[in-house]
């Protein structure tokens, strides 16, 4: 936390502490995170402070009792636990964080005048039900519509049984106690709360030292594997003026980088004129998605780009071939994705970077042989990083159901990129043993929860996971069944049946 700007250092009569389940790094870099921070800070009688997972926890070894960082108080010692939480795998990490600090990670084993425990998140548009029974109540979706009731509530020291009755009332709000396995539907803002804006930055973050701000929410396209998609959720596009005069606001104005979020930020219509805003402010800009087809024509916008201090293009192929591209209904074509490196060469920036996704439905050989060609033409322009990510069926989308491929044969295929590429094109991978765990909690049911705690207590490795989920498919005999039924009560699509 050294060299923090922007940290709110308050107390008062009720103080809640919000936590995020991993390392304070990759916490610096949640926009969610820094709004759910400053509303409740706003809020008169009501202090927030923020508490993180230990990095020696991060590292495979028992962390001890978790403290806030602004004032080291013991996390049992708050009047509410807030959570917010982006990523299935963190579910151990939050578990793990609960029980170093004396509480009970599952919410059945805590005292009736326990703290209350409220989470919410990215988490919450795809499986939310393992996340359930650590908590009392989910924010389902786009929490900025009720942030105002919780900090009430929490402010008046409604005490858990209460909130929980209360909750249960509200719409997009989760009370696993009372609704059981069924979820409700997630909140949308309108685009009138837009922009969200950041409250602190540090150079210990993955962004280091960038200030983020919302450039757009949601996304107009159809991706069939991604959970930010329409319909679902809708692109919803800030007013260009409210924009730059955040820009102008002190946190911004003290800040030598700007970050601009959102799933499609290229898409945002009035993006070069913000992108020149910030030129004329002297402040270098990271946007977080680039779309190939916004950079291939388009020697305005790359210009911009350069001259607010981006030296890697980075951009999403996402399939590696045309074929599978287009059965993603993925929208980029090869001469988008040639386009843009081309920008890259001509501008002169350092490098071109390629997100692709390995594993998807329908991949033969000859799609990774497209892939391996593409990417030695590529580093013939620049130098050229490719980062291969084992595909991961998500719920609330139209391939919910698509079987998740074999570790050992994704781990064959992630080889023979990488070996074909070797010397001419930088190549990382995610792990695929990891992916399947991920997948088992993007399908998982409530009783995965179990498993969690689990993993959890013996340390979260992968060792770990996967005894915790054989001992879970050991009680539960009609586990792939449960998994296929959990995923039907979100009311997904079936691969057959989308379009």
């Amino acid at each position: 936390m050294r060299d923090e700007v922007g940290t709110l250092r308050r107390r008062a009569p009720v103080e809640v502490v919000l936590c995020y389940p991993n390392t304070y790094r990759v916490a610096g870099s949640s926009l969610g995170l820094q709004v759910v921070y400053r509303a409740m800070n706003n809020h008169q009688g009501l202090a927030c402070h923020r508490a993180v997972l230990p990095d020696i926890a991060a590292q495979g070894m028992t962390p001890p009792p978790v403290k806030s960082l602004e004032f080291s108080k013991p996390l049992a010692d708050y009047d509410a636990i807030l959570v917010s939480i982006a990523y299935e795998l963190d579910l151990a990490n939050l578990a793990m964080m609960f029980e170093a600090s004396g509480i009970p990670a599952l919410a059945a084993e805590r005292k009736a005048n326990a703290a209350p425990v409220i989470a919410g998140g990215p988490m919450t548009t795809s499986n939310v039900l393992p996340l359930g029974p650590l908590c009392d109540v989910v924010v389902m979706g786009e929490a900025e519509l009720v942030l105002a009731i919780l900090a009430d509530w929490l402010a008046a020291g409604v005490d858990r049984g209460e909130l929980c009755r209360l909750a249960a009332q509200v719409k997009g709000l989760w009370v696993p106690s009372i609704h059981g396995d069924a979820v409700p539907d997630l909140l949308s803002c309108d685009r009138s709360l837009l922009p969200a804006l950041g409250q602190w930055r540090s150079p210990h973050t993955e962004l280091a030292d960038m200030m983020l701000m919302e450039a757009s929410r949601g996304c107009p396209r159809y991706c069939k594997f991604c959970v930010v998609r329409a319909p679902q959720a809708p692109m919803r596009e800030p007013d260009l003026e409210r924009v730059v005069a955040a820009m102008d606001l002190p946190q911004y104005r003290d800040s030598p980088r700007i970050g601009l979020v959102g799933a499609a930020v290229s898409d945002w219509a009035p993006i070069k004129d913000a992108l020149r805003a910030a030129i004329a402010r002297g402040k270098q800009i990271g946007i977080s998605s680039l779309r190939a087809d916004r950079l291939d024509e388009d020697d305005e916008f790359c210009d911009l780009l350069w001259q607010a201090g981006y030296r890697t293009m980075t951009v999403a192929s996402d399939a590696p071939s045309q074929r599978l591209r287009g059965k993603m209904a993925k929208g980029i074509r090869e001469r988008h994705l040639w386009g843009a490196a081309q920008q890259a060469r001509r501008v002169g920036m350092r490098s071109f970077k390629m997100y692709v996704i390995v594993g998807l439905p329908d991949e033969h050989e000859e799609d990774l042989d497209e892939l391996i060609d593409f990417g030695r033409r590529l580093s013939t322009l620049n130098r050229t990083a490719l980062t291969l990510s084992p595909f991961v069926p998500k719920l609330h989308t139209p391939l919910a159901l698509a079987p998740f491929e074999p570790e050992q044969s994704q781990a064959k295929k992630l080889r023979r990129i990488q070996a074909a590429l070797a010397q001419r094109v930088e190549v990382r991978f995610d792990s695929p043993k990891w992916a399947w765990l991920e997948y088992r909690l993007s399908h998982a049911g409530m009783d995965a929860a179990q498993a969690v705690v689990q993993a959890a207590r013996a340390g979260g490795s992968y060792a770990a996971w996967r005894k915790a989920f054989a001992d879970l498919d050991a009680r539960d005999a009609g586990a792939e069944h449960a998994a296929v039924t959990a995923a039907e009560r979100h009311g997904l699509w079936a691969v057959a049946g989308a379009r």
